[in-house]
């Protein structure tokens, strides 16, 4: 096995970090995430049920409202790929693991995603995250 440069482990510890701050909005808490993204007005996000948000504080209110719907779940990024170009990084992966839908249901997600990250302060911090909408995703998170 290929050893990793300091910052390329530092991404993949940023995507690892990612499955943790996701599980953890999963189960209604969204704060963590504001640990791990960049709180900078160039943010974006486009969710898994079809959201595009621009900017921290839109992204964040996004995650927030998903938190608040959310019932439970936990997942893993899988298959990671990683690559690192000065201070920027994109990563590549799957999300794998069980969400609870709003029928009380645990289903099993496995989510294409992709992040870019910024060294920021000499942390990698997540400014773009994507996600192929899942179906059940869409249901679990749209208004009735």
């Amino acid at each position: 096995m290929t050893e990793l440069s300091g910052d390329e482990a530092g991404v993949r510890r940023a995507v690892d970090q990612w499955a943790v701050v996701l599980s953890a909005m999963l189960n209604g808490d969204p704060a963590p995430l504001a640990e791990l993204y960049s709180h900078a007005r160039d943010v974006t996000y486009m969710g898994a049920e079809g959201t595009y948000r621009i900017g921290w504080d839109a992204t964040y209110a996004d995650w927030s409202a998903q938190a608040e719907k959310s019932s439970g779940g936990q997942v893993e990024a899988v298959d990671v790929h990683v690559v690192v170009s000065g201070d920027l990084a994109a990563a590549q992966h799957l999300t794998r693991g069980q969400v609870r839908q709003p029928d009380g249901q645990m289903n099993e997600t496995n989510v294409r995603e992709s992040s870019v990250f910024r060294k920021e302060n000499a942390a990698w911090k997540m400014i773009a995250h994507h996600a192929d909408g899942v179906p059940y995703w869409q249901e679990a998170f749209t208004e009735s």
